[in-house]
């Protein structure tokens, strides 16, 4: 009888744990985010192609998270991209176009974004935007030479890691110890000018913002 007992309470114990570890992996699966990386706009004399397809690979590398981060390939994007239209028939743009490529690979966040050449400089905006929530953030870095893009695009995929996804890397804690250690030598050389500055705003980053659209 007692043994009887052991065989039933082992059975229902099993198929609690099972139970659970099921519940586990779906839960797991369900908060597994998807992102979708448009082509950067160029804007430039000549032809940055190289440069765009850099970024792309670039923020798809830096931005796959397992597990937590899926980046639609770029091979999808460019399929979806060549049937989008909107209602008139012409080919969707800004809003629209975010809209209808979240849609069409069921994304969470979708990024997009410019590089724009000037006087060998380059400047990379680059935009965030949260689909169920209706919002967006901002981010820019600029780059006085080709050699620094790297970087650049390294820092910004670090700071949507970070903002977006609440996803610390290296190079963030980085960027975070460069911008404390910046603050720091502020306070040492210009105390006065400080006093002046709102509370917080020395350290202030990028921000939600709302997203009007239109479907």
């Amino acid at each position: 009888m007692k043994e009887i007992t052991r065989l039933h309470r082992f059975f229902w114990t099993a198929i609690f744990l099972a139970l659970s570890l099921t519940t586990m992996l779906q839960t797991a699966v369900a908060k597994e985010i998807k992102v979708a990386i448009l082509p950067f706009t160029l804007n430039a004399a000549e032809d940055l192609t190289h440069v765009q397809n850099g970024i792309f690979y670039m923020l798809y590398s830096r931005l796959s998270w397992q597990n937590h981060v899926t980046v639609i390939p770029k091979t999808q994007i460019k399929t979806h991209l060549a049937d989008l239209k909107t209602v008139s028939g012409k080919k969707a743009t800004g809003n629209q176009l975010v809209a209808q490529i979240a849609a069409k690979t069921a994304s969470d966040y979708v990024l997009t974004g410019s590089v724009t050449k000037l006087a060998g400089s380059f400047s990379i905006d680059t935009q965030v935007y949260d689909i169920k929530n209706k919002r967006f953030m901002s981010f820019f870095e600029q780059s006085k030479i080709t050699d620094d893009l790297i970087d650049k695009v390294d820092r910004i995929a670090a700071t949507v890691n970070k903002k977006a996804f609440d996803r610390s890397t290296v190079t963030y804690e980085q960027m975070e110890r460069e911008k404390q250690a910046h603050i720091n030598k502020l306070k040492r050389q210009n105390p006065e000018h400080l006093m002046k500055v709102p509370a917080g705003q020395q350290e202030q980053g990028p921000g939600w913002k709302v997203w009007e659209y239109l479907f």
